[in-house]
This record gives C-alpha cells, sequence and structure tokens, in this order.
C-alpha cells in the first residue's frame, strides 16, 4: 500500500482508485480490444489503443499500440506489451487502465491497403486539407484512428460514430465494418 498516496487522498479514496484503476489478470479478454487504455512504458505512462490480449497457462497480456511512437535508446517502439503472472498479479499489466467506457469502436477491414486510401488525401489535398486517412478520422472530435494491420484500423469515437460509418461507407468502397461494443 502506498501510504504517501493514503495520506494525500484518504483511504476510501485510494481504494477506490485502486479498485477503478489496476487492472488484473481476470479481466483480460478479446472484449477489451480495441479500447482506449493508458499503460506504463519504460517508466512513463502513454496512452494507446489495445490491440490484442494473450492468455497463457502462466501468464495474461494486453498488446497496446501507442498513440505515438515513443523512443528508448536507438530503437523507436509502436505498441508493447503489458503482462502479468497469473499466481500474483505481478507485472506491468496492474498499471494499465482502461479509459474509454464510454466509447464506442469499430474495427474496419478495407479491400485496399489504409496506404492506398491515404493517396486520395494527397492527390485532392484541397479538398481534404489532410495527407492520410488517419489524419482525416482523427479530426472528428473525441474520435481515434489506430492502424494495426495493413488492411486494417480500430476506429474509437466517444459521440460521432454514426459520422465516421457514414462518411467511410460513402467515400470508401468494399469495406467491413465490425462493431467491438
Amino acid at each position: 500500500m502506498d501510504f504517501l498516496k493514503v495520506q494525500r487522498t484518504g483511504i476510501k479514496e485510494f481504494i477506490k482508485h485502486q479498485i477503478i484503476t489496476e487492472m488484473k489478470t481476470t479481466e483480460v479478454s478479446k472484449n477489451i480490444i480495441g479500447k482506449r487504455c493508458k499503460c506504463i512504458f519504460t517508466g512513463l505512462m502513454v496512452t494507446g489503443t489495445i490491440e490484442d490480449t494473450n492468455i497463457t497457462e502462466y501468464s495474461a497480456a494486453v498488446k497496446v499500440r501507442f498513440d505515438e511512437p515513443h523512443n528508448w535508446g536507438n530503437e523507436q517502439y509502436e505498441c508493447d506489451w503489458s503482462s502479468a503472472r497469473l499466481c500474483d498479479e505481478f507485472g506491468s499489466l496492474q498499471y494499465l487502465e482502461i479509459i474509454d467506457d464510454n466509447y464506442q469502436t469499430i474495427k474496419v477491414t478495407f479491400s485496399q491497403t489504409i496506404r492506398e486510401i491515404s493517396k486520395m488525401f494527397v492527390r485532392d489535398y484541397s479538398s481534404w486539407q489532410t495527407v492520410n486517412l488517419k489524419e482525416w478520422i482523427d479530426s472528428y472530435e473525441t474520435t481515434r484512428f489506430t492502424q494495426i494491420e495493413e488492411h486494417t484500423a480500430i476506429i474509437t469515437s466517444e459521440y460521432n460514430m454514426e459520422f465516421v460509418k457514414e462518411w467511410l461507407q460513402k467515400n470508401i468502397y468494399d469495406i467491413n465494418i465490425q462493431t467491438i461494443n
């Protein structure tokens, strides 16, 4: 127990914070894929989108794609795994926190690669005023586009999801939209 936090916030607030924010291995499932989260990476709290989960006989892990790439030494990281042992919850998973319970999430699979789709923005910059698909989707308030594969992205939005879906269906052909939550 962190006694400094208890002294600053009081025991009830401390316990409430611990219950709400600590991710347990029992909470790891495919249902959290696509959720926005905060996690620890190289000692810093960073934000991102949960991309995958993995549960083995001994541990549970969550793969997080960061909102922005992070440097560590000479390497640049776009994603990382937070994990913990099943037997005692030891590991970085305890610092992972879901931050978007009110957000809607979709998984979009495009017939073209996202790179090819982004070229339409460059070709007609005067109309779109952005240079790629991510920038266009992210321009919707409270909306985040996270590419997870060449043809696939996770999109989260608090209240603009219907407009995003409508725009995608009207402007990009042959897509598959799967609602995650």
